[in-house]
């Protein structure tokens, strides 16, 4: 009798063994760490760059105020103002590539969806909703955690 119930209980086991985990068992949160990590890279450089165009178009406005205002050369302020205008047309193309660039973590798609709001970027709004949505299921596939409620951010491009 101990043979058949060791032969059940055996059985129930390798039962157990065999059949497939249910897929949050299964989460491997470094390699999704590391998954999330290599896309940092790529994100980070497309904020240095749009970051460069938004310093650029500010240091532009300021000199075109100085040279108005302190200077008060109306020839100067216009050419400062006229490569201030070519300045925003380069920051709105560094936007739209940094929205092209994969997102790394929630904060990053939240910052793209903020930057959509901007009407005059050289994307579409099909595309970047696409966009947002490839990072959304990527983000949703690869976890950082094994607690649903609770995100391990990493830092943010600001």
């Amino acid at each position: 009798m101990s043979a058949t119930i060791n032969r059940k209980a055996l059985s129930a086991f390798m039962q157990q063994c065999l059949d497939p985990l249910p897929d949050a068992a299964l989460v491997d949160t470094h390699h999704n760490h590391l998954m999330r990590r290599a896309r940092a890279g790529n994100w980070r450089k497309a904020g240095a760059v749009t970051g460069l165009a938004k310093a650029e178009q500010d240091y532009l406005f300021a000199k075109s105020l100085h040279a108005q205002s302190v200077l008060e050369d109306a020839a100067a302020a216009a050419e400062f103002e006229h490569r201030r205008q070519h300045c925003v047309e380069r920051r709105r193309q560094a936007i739209a590539e940094q929205i092209r660039a994969p997102a790394p973590d929630r904060a990053a798609v939240q910052w793209k969806q903020a930057a959509a709001k901007d009407q005059c970027l050289p994307i579409k709004a099909a595309e970047i909703a696409a966009l947002i949505a490839a990072d959304e299921a990527f983000l949703a596939a690869h976890p950082i955690t094994k607690q649903p409620g609770r995100q391990m951010s990493i830092r943010s491009p600001d």
